[in-house]
């Protein structure tokens, strides 16, 4: 905007700084019809008025850091009162933007020395006390940089008013996606573009500079095609000796980003690196290429969901999400594939195609969870992209040789195609001659090798059962875990032995100790057997799908949730390219799925594959198989979890029913028997279920002993039972004998000896026993902090019970903390509303004892209608929850609010008490 024009500039900023501050008082069509009349005939200022709403609109949805009610109000006056001001030599004519810390501002030169345009940064008053600090070091780290792909500093000092300023070269351009969309730049001109990025980057990087916000919005493409890398406001120094107090400012700002291009670190408030940066501009490059957000959420996806896609979902390939644009159409707020593909020059197909392989490799590797697993460096990010783009292989690939050799032959198309004819005929002639003699040995070596197999298999056996001969044992009667024992060392030590032999009898083994219960020692056997097999049989798949489920499932048994989905993931793919997903193996292999996503607190995921392989079975092995019936049998326990309690049941009585055809010691028929029982105990049918539960128990013990970690979820379970008939003493025994069996295992299923500390916990607080309980409950807390995910409801339960110990114990201040937590972590799991409610019950109590009855009265009210109203909710908590919002209302002498509440809430408690 011209210099004459500065009177209109601060009439019309002043003009717009009225409209805004009344507009963001209204609502719906109020709003829309006084911005209407205040802008009539005045289509700019209706415009401009529009885009400062979006932006202070955006600001609030997307900053992670908190703001005071009427915040941005005020900052947003403060802005617009800027334009038109002098700071230093420069006039500030017009709003650029605004970051997380400071605004931009398009600034010209005030004196007459000579005329251009730059952007002036300010910090906004309100974050002065706090990041001031952090604006003042940024001086510093713009100084430090002189590339041509990152925007310059040309000066710097404070305002009268004390707001510290940058003046930066002003760059005219457009951000990077929205170039290459207009400009049509074919996916090879956005990799060359993208190089020009990472050569900021890296040099930044070489300069002890971590950018730590990179996105399309901070990367300008000037008219000449140049990009601009803009705003290290948050940037962090790698070698704080040269940043005086930035460490501490460091800290203060570490969670000033962008979510949707932060790296987990970032978002977790983890240490923040290279590779974090690294992450970004993986995301950049994904976005840039396929048009599209890594995460398949919607638009209108809350902040915290995107943060636990960001820290938890991989994210698909990209390939593969052009490919689900394709097949799907586009998510809530998503552009459509083809124009997507058109500003690509190519179609959604080619696209896809374009993208698998090497692209796809790059781009995982930039956007692995773990930064160890990332690019070292940008340097190296480069390497790959520049591999690429030269038909050389990609490090990030790790191909074999065939995908060496296909990027030679595309490198050395000429040379190549001379000399393949004379080849194909030399290999054909010397093909047809071998063929004959290697039918013929090959005939002669199968016959010797089974043979041998045979023999080898005989002696085994042989020698394993000589262990039950009296002469060899003296009396002592071996167990099966004792032969499975003798049987494993001897194949260790004997090396005689065929591959293939090998293999089987470490798989038979391994196999066998899981079914007993012992996991732990089952995974080596069955690793060591697929090491073996692999070399065997390679590139034959169909022959290690089931020994890669049955290692899945002991890694599933043993806790190892992240390692049991990799070989899950594994067996899936091969049963998806063996064209065998109609089979019996790949129902199996759905029930498995379905128990890891159990484990991992995902009742919902579990069903979908359960109810998969429960229409499969019955189509493959009749409605009334036992296979049926294990399904059904499992089907059952997740309802459970779902608090899905009349269906759970029903399921569990039909698993029960098929199973009265099959030995009563069967183990499937006995876990169907558990899961009944376990359905009885949570409907209320507390004497039904405890001889249920006393016989599964001593059937359990037989068929596995009695240090196992099936006996102990069943001790576990008529803990419980105990409990609920008012026996503490014999439930706190019964938990007790349940974690032993867990330490004598040798048991590695952290989650569960977590959950049972928490049980034990609930016991001991029946007892008054206080400090054991906390002491319990801690020491479970801190087994799932470093065993499962952040939002279990394991970690959520445990967190309930220790505010309530604390509130117990008069521990108040730190109870408020730790309920808070639990209330949010049950609101943001899939739990039933009534446990958040049991929570904040709690968290009412706290806040009345500490004398804040205003906060208390709407936790306890709110929490108490929603316990009432939740029919599966727990019939303790109900009472509890009514018992507090009695006792509060009667010592505040309003006994007409409380019988108000009960006459709308619970109105048989009124009759009864009346």
């Amino acid at each position: 905007m011209a210099r004459t024009n500065t009177g209109r500039v601060d009439a019309r900023s002043q003009r717009l700084q009225e409209l805004l501050l009344f507009v963001t008082t209204l609502e719906g069509a109020e709003r829309d019809a006084y911005i209407a009349r205040e802008t009539e005939g005045d289509p700019d200022l209706h415009r401009e008025l529009l885009q400062w709403m979006a932006r202070e609109s955006q600001s609030r949805s997307r900053s992670i850091s908190a703001s005071t009610p009427g915040s941005s109000l005020d900052s947003t006056a403060k802005r617009l009162g800027l334009l038109g001001k002098e700071i230093g030599n420069y006039k500030l004519v017009s709003v650029l933007g605004r970051g997380g810390a400071g605004t931009v501002y398009l600034g010209e030169r005030a004196d007459s020395q000579y005329s251009g345009q730059v952007a002036v940064k300010v910090v906004d008053q309100t974050a002065i006390a706090n990041l001031g600090m952090r604006f003042r070091a940024e001086r510093q780290i713009l100084a430090r940089l002189n590339h041509p792909n990152i925007a310059r500093l040309l000066d710097a000092g404070e305002t009268d008013e004390g707001q510290p300023y940058l003046v930066m070269e002003y760059v005219q351009g457009e951000p990077l996606d929205r170039y290459c969309d207009s400009q049509q730049l074919d996916v090879q001109a956005r990799l060359e573009l993208f190089l020009h990025i990472c050569s900021a980057v890296q040099y930044a990087h070489q300069n002890l500079i971590v950018h730590r916000d990179l996105k399309p919005a901070n990367i300008l493409v000037n008219a000449e095609g140049i990009p601009k890398l803009l705003d290290f406001g948050i940037a962090k120094l790698l070698n704080p000796r040269d940043a005086g107090e930035m460490s501490d400012v460091t800290r203060m700002n570490d969670r000033l980003l962008t979510p949707d291009y932060a790296s987990p670190e970032q978002i977790l408030g983890g240490t923040v690196t290279t590779a974090s940066d690294i992450y970004s501009l993986g995301i950049v490059l994904y976005q840039l290429l396929t048009g599209l957000r890594p995460y398949a959420v919607a638009a209108s996806a809350s902040q915290l969901e995107m943060e636990r896609y960001i820290c938890v979902a991989d994210p698909l390939r990209p390939s593969a999400i052009i490919q689900r644009a394709v097949n799907d159409g586009p998510l809530e707020g998503e552009p459509k594939i083809s124009a997507i593909a058109t500003s690509r020059l190519m179609s959604p197909d080619r696209l896809q195609r374009r993208l698998l392989g090497d692209i796809d490799a790059i781009i995982m590797k930039a956007l692995r969870k773990e930064p160890e697993h990332r690019y070292s460096s940008v340097e190296r990010l480069v390497a790959d992209i520049r591999h690429h783009l030269s038909n050389e292989p990609v490090q990030a690939r790790q191909g074999n040789w065939l995908y060496y050799s296909q990027r030679f032959v595309r490198r050395h198309m000429a040379a190549v195609g001379a000399g393949a004819g004379f080849v194909v005929f030399v290999i054909a002639v010397a093909i047809v001659m071998s063929i004959q003699r290697q039918d013929i040995a090959r005939a002669l070596d199968r016959a010797t090798q089974d043979r041998e197999r045979a023999e080898k298999v005989s002696d085994f056996m042989l020698n394993v059962f000589t262990a039950a001969d009296p002469f060899t044992n003296f009396g002592r009667e071996p167990t099966a875990s004792t032969l499975l024992d003798q049987a494993g060392r001897q194949i260790q030590s004997d090396l005689s032995q065929q591959p293939d032999v090998h293999a089987r009898l470490l798989e038979a083994i391994g196999r066998s100790f899981r079914r007993m219960g012992q996991p732990a020692r089952a995974v080596p056997y069955l690793q060591a057997s697929l090491s073996i097999q692999r070399k065997l049989f390679d590139g034959d798949e169909s022959t290690i799908g089931s020994i890669v489920t049955e290692i899945a499932n002991a890694l599933r048994e043993t806790g190892q949730a992240e390692a049991s989905d990799r070989y899950f993931s594994e067996a899936l793919e091969i049963s998806r390219r063996s064209k065998d997903q109609r089979s019996q193996s790949h129902a199996q292999l759905l029930v498995d799925l379905g128990r890891l996503e159990k484990m991992r607190s995902r009742p919902e995921q579990a069903l979908e594959h359960l109810n998969v392989a429960l229409q499969l079975m019955r189509e493959i092995k009749g409605p009334r198989d036992p296979e049926v019936g294990a399904i059904l049998a499992e089907m059952s326990n997740i309802m459970v979890w779902s608090d899905d309690l009349p269906g759970a049941e029903r399921v569990a009585r039909e698993a029960v029913e098929i199973y009265e055809s099959v030995p009563p010691f069967h183990p499937d028929r006995v876990m169907a028997d558990f899961y009944l029982a376990d359905i009885l105990f949570y409907r209320g049918h507390v004497e039904e279920a405890a001889p249920l539960f006393e016989r599964t128990l001593a059937a359990q013990k037989q068929l596995y002993g009695p240090a196992n970690g099936v006996v102990a979820d069943t001790l576990a379970s008529l803990a419980q039972v105990r409990t609920a008939q008012n026996n503490p003493v014999e439930a706190e025994k019964l938990i007790r004998e349940a974690l032993d069996a867990h330490r004598q295992s040798g048991s590695t299923v952290y989650q569960k000896i977590g959950y049972l500390q928490t049980m034990l916990a609930t016991v001991l607080m029946k007892q008054s026993k206080y400090e054991q309980a906390e002491q319990s409950l801690r020491e479970a807390l801190g087994l799932f902090a470093k065993n499962l995910p952040p939002d279990h409801q394991y970690i959520a339960s445990a967190e309930h019970y220790l505010g309530e110990t604390l509130l117990a114990t008069g521990k108040l201040t730190e109870a408020e903390q730790v309920l808070t937590a639990a209330m949010n972590r049950w609101q943001r799991s899939d739990a039933a509303l009534w446990r958040s409610a049991r929570s904040a019950n709690a968290l009412g109590e706290v806040l009345h004892r500490q004398g804040r009855d205003a906060e208390a009265e709407g936790y306890l009210v709110r929490s108490y209608r929603e316990l009432m109203a939740d029919p599966v909710a727990e019939a303790e908590s109900q009472r509890v929850a009514r018992e507090r919002v009695a006792k509060f209302y009667n010592a505040g002498g309003q006994r007409q609010k409380l019988e108000a509440l009960l006459r709308d809430v619970d109105p048989k408690v009124l009759r009864k008490a009346s």
